[in-house]
């Protein structure tokens, strides 16, 4: 009996207890928002140092100032191996004489041929023209002549040795009737028999030579005639595809070969800006970083693991940021979305390094992005309102601290008793007189992770529940 009275006058202690601690008794109070940013020095105003090669892929380091060294202008701040380069170059440079001897002495030759190309056409044209009007009158006009010409040849020497043979027999029956033959008369008589001789062989000859013209020679001139014809058509056939071709290829070749040349001549000149580009040298007095220096952050991890001797390094990759001497800072700093709305340009804050943490810095808010990075961060931009009081160097870190939406009295609640409407308001649970409990409809003010301003619906020294 007394162990149960006791476990209930536990019980009832217990739930006063929770009751109580679900109670909030409203109070003014002072209230400020802080926002915490890390933060990191950064200059204004850098160059990136990096290579674009247009052609030449091989860049090797030689030699490498080191990370945040000071600079003169004109010292080099990456050396690289220009001897496989300078050496394609020069060669290049020869072969580019030959090439532009090439091409003009095509395009010498394709001149020449636009000139020869049209008359060769008409040549050939002409001889199988000339081969077909020369066969021609050969087959209706020349054959047949020079046959009746043998053929009358042979009829002279017959006639001829006719001549001979009668003349020869007058003579005789002449001389005969003297009976009596004198000297003289023998020699004429000895000469007509000659004669006779000389056309009886004549007659031979002229019959033999009749036969092979008859059968040889004629034959052979008009297959000769023939074959020029045939030849000449086939010449000139041949021409007609042959001559244009090769103009058109000598064409072709001379605008390739003037295309190759405008190539080779841009490809010359992009090894020699690449060549150039090889001259790593600071463009004035200045802190040399390694890696890059953009959109409020540094990032050397890429550039780290190619800047060393014998190193290649890569295209389009920021190397070094060269900041000049003497340039003004800036905090660079990062907030997620749910602290977007607590900062506004022109806000201000303390900052404090690493340096001295018992030292504030003050700064002011330059501008915020409106965009997220793609880590879904915003960027800040902080300004130094005593630049010269900060010792810090690009690349140390800050933490920042901006106070917003500060009240001296506000009706504060803490978060976990707001219940929100369906129509998108808030209300809190309030305690009456009489024990009893109402929504009450309150609207909000500021706020931070774990408190709200109540702005209106509640007064002080109210009591809400959960």
């Amino acid at each position: 009996m007394i162990r149960t009275a006791l476990s209930t006058l536990c019980l009832t202690s217990m739930l006063a207890g929770l009751s109580i601690a679900d109670e909030y008794s409203v109070t003014e109070k002072p209230f400020k928002k802080v926002t915490t940013l890390s933060g990191v020095f950064l200059p204004t105003a850098s160059t990136s140092v990096s290579i674009n090669p247009e052609v030449w892929t091989d860049f090797t380091v030689t030699s490498l100032v080191p990370q945040g060294t000071m600079v003169k202008k004109g010292d080099t701040l990456i050396g690289i191996d220009t001897q496989k380069l300078d050496e394609y170059i020069a060669k290049m440079e020869k072969s580019r004489t030959i090439d532009r001897l090439n091409l003009a002495k095509a395009k010498q030759e394709l001149a020449q041929l636009e000139i020869t190309t049209p008359r060769g056409l008409e040549n050939y044209a002409r001889a199988e023209k000339e081969n077909d009007e020369n066969l021609k009158w050969y087959t209706e006009i020349g054959m047949p002549l020079s046959i009746e010409s043998a053929k009358r040849s042979i009829k002279s020497a017959e006639l001829n040795l006719a001549f001979q043979k009668e003349e020869l027999k007058q003579l005789e029956k002449m001389y005969a009737e003297d009976n009596k033959t004198e000297e003289t008369e023998e020699i004429i008589l000895i000469r007509t028999r000659n004669s006779v001789e000389r056309a009886e062989f004549s007659l031979k000859a002229t019959k033999i030579d009749v036969a092979k013209t008859l059968e040889t020679e004629i034959p052979r001139k008009l297959k000769t005639y023939q074959l020029a014809a045939e030849s000449s058509r086939i010449s000139n056939a041949d021409a007609k595809v042959s001559l244009p071709r090769a103009l058109e290829l000598k064409r072709l070749e001379v605008a390739k070969a003037e295309i190759d040349d405008t190539d080779a001549e841009e490809k010359l000149a992009k090894l020699k800006a690449d060549r150039a580009m090889m001259d790593i040298k600071a463009p004035a007095d200045g802190l040399v970083y390694y890696g890059d220096m953009d959109d409020g952050r540094w990032t050397p991890a890429s550039a780290v693991k190619v800047l060393k001797i014998g190193g290649k390094l890569p295209a389009s990759l920021p190397l070094l940021t060269f900041i000049p001497a003497n340039t003004p800072q800036t905090l660079s700093a990062f907030i997620q979305e749910a602290n977007l709305s607590a900062l506004k340009k022109g806000d201000k804050g303390q900052a404090i390094t690493h340096l001295n943490r018992y030292k504030n810095h003050s700064v002011t808010i330059d501008s915020i992005s409106g965009y997220p990075e793609t880590d879904g961060t915003y960027h800040v931009s902080l300004t130094l309102d005593d630049a010269k009081s900060v010792s810090a160097v690009p690349g140390m870190k800050a933490t920042v601290r901006v106070i917003t939406g500060k009240e001296a009295n506000a009706i504060t609640v803490p978060a976990d008793y707001l219940t929100r409407t369906d129509e998108g308001g808030y209300t809190v649970k309030l305690k009456l007189a009489d024990g009893k409990t109402e929504n009450r409809e309150v609207s909000i003010g500021n706020s931070n992770s774990d408190t709200v301003v109540i702005t209106k619906g509640l007064e002080n020294g109210q009591v809400i529940v959960k």
